[in-house]
């Protein structure tokens, strides 16, 4: 082994007291100028580049995620609109199917135009009746029971005996029954 204080052991000797030497420092002051520490945390001139492109990075793009994100809604509520307008096509397409059959065209022939065969007799019922009464002219509905003011199946006989043997005219007949005098 050489004990020359180049050697070897000389070397071993040397990087121990640097090595303390460096241990002693370390709680006094920074390693390196460009290096600092905060608390226990060490932080270095790289490490605040690094995150101060971050945050410009994250500053920089957020109008173009922002904008991707609302361009992906308007594609999805697009897409549902299309969806609904295919509804709606296949609905109207098989209501066009309908009309290749002849016996919906006849039902509708028959129920808008009034068409008959011939030999048969058509008859259209209107309505004579004004128009309905406004909502203030028509009698208020109660849900209380109300006791009827009569017998009606004594009444209903008493106007079919009335009618059947009676030589009264109509007229007469409005004004009372002989019933109504008991």
């Amino acid at each position: 082994m050489d004990d020359r204080p180049g050697g070897i052991r000389g070397l071993g000797r040397a990087l121990a007291s640097t090595a303390r030497a460096r241990a002693e420092r370390r709680g006094a002051e920074p390693r390196r100028a460009s290096d600092a520490q905060v608390g226990r945390l060490r932080v270095s001139w790289t490490l605040l580049v690094v995150a101060s492109l971050v945050v410009v990075g994250a500053f920089t793009l957020a109008p173009s995620i922002g904008l991707l994100l609302e361009q992906r809604q308007t594609i999805a509520d697009l897409q549902q609109q299309v969806a609904d307008q295919q509804d709606s096509v296949d609905d109207l397409g098989d209501q066009v199917a309908q009309w290749d059959d002849p016996a919906y065209i006849e039902a509708q022939a028959r129920d808008r135009l009034f068409y008959v065969y011939p030999g048969e007799t058509a008859y259209v019922v209107i309505d004579d009746r004004g128009p309905a009464e406004s909502v203030e002219q028509a009698p208020a509905f109660t849900t209380d029971l109300v006791e009827s003011q009569g017998d009606w199946v004594q009444a209903g006989i008493a106007s079919v005996v009335l009618a059947g043997l009676t030589d009264a005219g109509a007229d007469d007949l409005t004004s009372g029954t002989p019933l109504d005098a008991r």
